[in-house]
């Protein structure tokens, strides 16, 4: 997925639906520089927690109910002008604000996201946190509607199951790219079937038998 800098336009949302049976994990990853510019969200002890850093804070901060109950939950993820804010099933659990800026001038041009994992070791991370993660995505509508989106995704990858269970977990490296100047620099390792990113529906392969949801798996596992 590569979106262009210049198109893109406040407040940034990321929707998406998500079960799982973990109780700690990571959920997604972003950055524009592993460095000083990098936000994460995940689980622990089964409730939502942001740690984050970049120019304006550096924090950790949890809230709202536990999630590792193996039902679907919609979540929401808004930044807007110098706040972030998570809304869970259509309710606002966390809202920071102070903690957030533009954009514009980052000498950095591409923005990364990684689902159910981090592009340094977990180690660097205030507050210790396993990335690996039980669980399924589905419905994801990424960013905004006005930017250039493309997208380059395999086919091996299998949709979600009709019944979850725990020991299904997100791959190391799952990911996409994002161009903050438009130039296209993707990388994909998962099946995003009905993925919606800048309100545009994404064109990309499908594995046999899958259907609207997104499933990111890897092999089975002997796991409780």
């Amino acid at each position: 997925l590569s979106f262009s800098l210049p198109e893109l336009h406040f407040p940034q949302t990321h929707i998406y639906a998500q079960r799982t049976w973990g109780p700690e994990g990571v959920i997604f990853y972003g950055d524009t520089n592993p460095e000083d510019d990098w936000f994460v969200l995940g689980l622990r002890d089964g409730r939502p927690e942001i740690p984050l850093h970049n120019h304006w804070a550096q924090l950790t901060v949890g809230a709202g109910p536990r999630l590792d109950d193996g039902r679907w939950h919609q979540m929401e993820v808004k930044i807007h002008a110098d706040s972030v804010m998570v809304g869970l099933d259509g309710e606002e659990v966390l809202h920071l604000r102070q903690v957030s800026g533009p954009l514009a001038n980052k000498p950095q041009p591409i923005m990364r996201i990684v689902l159910g994992g981090l592009l340094f070791p977990a180690s660097k991370l205030w507050l210790q946190l396993v990335p690996a993660l039980d669980g399924c995505l589905r419905r994801e509508d990424w960013l905004d509607q006005q930017a250039q989106t493309s997208a380059s995704v395999p086919t091996s990858l299998r949709s979600c199951a009709v019944e979850s269970q725990p020991g299904i977990f997100f791959p190391p490296g799952t990911g996409a790219e994002f161009s903050l100047e438009g130039k296209e620099a993707s990388s994909a390792s998962f099946c995003l079937d009905g993925l919606w990113a800048q309100g545009q529906r994404l064109d990309m392969d499908r594995s046999p038998g899958n259907g609207t949801d997104t499933t990111i798996k890897s092999p089975p596992k002997n796991l409780l």
